[in-house]
């Protein structure tokens, strides 16, 4: 393992913990010893730069593919952002009055949300959270990507096809769907950076827990599912590491000889 690396971390039940709601020390340690022996380090995920925290950022990532390859920044330094065209939100929205959907529109400044639907239980855990979350409109906001949480709305499907033109949709089940703009993913997120860095595919670990970390699992040439992760990856897994809280981080990088 002496030539460079680079490795790609999922956040939620990846490297942060929802049970405990923490990073665990191990991981924290393993990414610093990765870092130290020259290897690169980034977050691959579905949130967008708006809901990224600061125990995230104190972890001192290279940079961040954020919002499913939507926004990437390395070492501070934003290289590429997929901003929707401003003529599609009304469409956007429209959309979701029309079947009575709740849409969390996800830029990199903050999360829009309706303001008839405030009392939402996922609002406000997100609000209990700190996350900056602010109401539609249409005039300033800015936003790249769509979550649904739709529990037994029947019109999901509806919503899905009256904007296949500017979405592709991940569904996470249990009644929660992810619109990413049409072309990005995790996996095109990565591709932007190996060419960036002139890394070889071969020298590429993804780590995630979730159907939205599939793209990423499939790109890279080593893929990392956590022991707590949706079982459904497994198959795809070229190792299946521990529970996050069960130093599963630290655990898959010393069998890959990352870390010592």
């Amino acid at each position: 393992m002496g030539q460079r690396k680079i490795l790609f971390f999922d956040i939620d039940d990846t490297i942060f913990s929802r049970k405990t709601h923490r990073i665990p020390e191990s991981t924290k340690n393993a990414i610093k010893q990765a870092k130290e022996k020259g290897h690169l380090v980034f977050v691959n995920t579905g949130r967008t730069k708006a809901v990224i925290g600061d125990d995230i950022k104190e972890l001192n990532f290279d940079g961040y593919i954020c919002g499913c390859g939507t926004y990437i920044e390395v070492n501070d330094e934003v290289l590429y952002y997929k901003q929707l065209e401003k003529e599609k939100y009304e469409d956007i929205v429209s959309a979701l009055k029309k079947y009575d959907l709740n849409g969390i529109l996800e830029g990199k400044e903050a999360l829009y949300v309706d303001k008839d639907k405030q009392s939402d239980e996922f609002l406000t855990k997100l609000k209990k959270e700190n996350y900056p979350i602010k109401p539609y409109d249409m005039e300033n906001m800015i936003f790249d990507k769509v979550f649904i949480r739709y529990d037994e709305n029947k019109y999901i499907d509806n919503f899905s096809e009256d904007i296949k033109e500017i979405f592709d949709y991940i569904d996470h089940g249990k009644g929660s769907r992810e619109f990413v703009p049409k072309g990005h993913s995790k996996a095109s997120g990565i591709d932007f950076l190996l060419e960036y860095f002139n890394v070889d595919r071969e020298d590429t670990f993804g780590f995630g827990d979730s159907n939205n970390d599939i793209p990423m699992l499939e790109n890279v040439a080593n893929s990392i599912v956590m022991g707590n992760g949706n079982p459904e990856l497994f198959n795809i897994a070229t190792f299946v590491t521990k529970d996050i809280d069960e130093d599963g981080i630290e655990h898959a990088m010393k069998y890959f000889k990352i870390i010592d």
